[in-house]
C-alpha cells in the first residue's frame, strides 16, 4: 500500500495559512522593551512616576513633624502596603498584617477602619506599626510620588516616605 505524500504547494500553503493564522490571533514580538529612552539631550531621563496604586511600598522612613527618621534597622522592609485599584489596601504595619479600604481623592487619601493581626511587637517594629497605625487612621492624608517615592503626610505633620518596591522584593 502506498502512502499518500502532501505536495509542495500543499505544505507551503499549509505554512502560509498558519503564519497568518498567528498574526490574525494576535502574536506580537516578544522581544523586551525599553522603559523609557534612556537620555534627554545627554543627561538620563526621568522614570516616569510610579502609580499610586497597583505599586507595593516601602516604608523608608517616618515623619513626626519636622523630624525625619530611618525605619529602625530590625523593622526595615517589614512596614510595606499596596493600594489596589479598587480602595482595598494590605501590607504589613512593621510587625502584623493588616487590610482596611483606602479611598483617593485627588491628592488626598482616607484609610477606612484597620483590620490586623494581634501579634506581640517589640523594638522598631513596634515603633514603626504605632506610628503607621495612627497615621492610617489619623483621617484624610496628603500624598505625592516623585518617581518612585512616595510621601504621605497627616494633618499633624506626621507621615511617612515609601520607595516603590523592585519587581524581586
Amino acid at each position: 500500500m502506498r502512502t499518500p505524500r502532501p505536495s509542495l504547494p500543499a505544505v507551503a500553503l499549509a505554512l502560509v495559512l498558519s503564519a497568518a493564522g498567528a498574526t490574525a490571533c494576535g502574536a506580537q514580538d516578544a522581544s523586551p522593551r525599553p522603559v523609557h529612552s534612556g537620555t534627554v539631550d545627554g543627561k538620563p531621563s526621568p522614570a516616569a512616576d510610579a502609580p499610586l496604586t497597583a505599586t507595593s511600598w516601602v516604608v523608608t522612613a517616618l515623619d513626626r513633624g519636622a523630624e525625619r527618621s530611618p525605619v529602625p534597622a530590625d523593622a526595615d522592609g517589614r512596614a510595606r502596603f499596596t493600594l489596589a485599584p479598587d480602595g482595598a489596601a494590605s501590607g504589613g504595619l512593621g510587625c502584623n498584617r493588616f487590610t482596611a479600604k483606602a479611598t483617593v481623592e485627588g491628592a488626598s487619601l482616607t484609610f477606612g477602619p484597620i483590620a490586623s493581626t494581634r501579634m506581640a511587637c517589640a523594638g522598631g517594629a513596634d515603633e514603626v506599626e504605632r506610628a503607621l497605625t495612627a497615621l492610617f487612621g489619623g483621617g484624610p492624608l496628603g500624598w505625592q510620588v516623585h518617581g518612585r517615592t512616595l510621601t504621605i503626610t497627616g494633618a499633624d505633620g506626621s507621615g511617612l516616605t515609601a520607595e516603590a518596591a523592585s519587581a524581586a522584593e
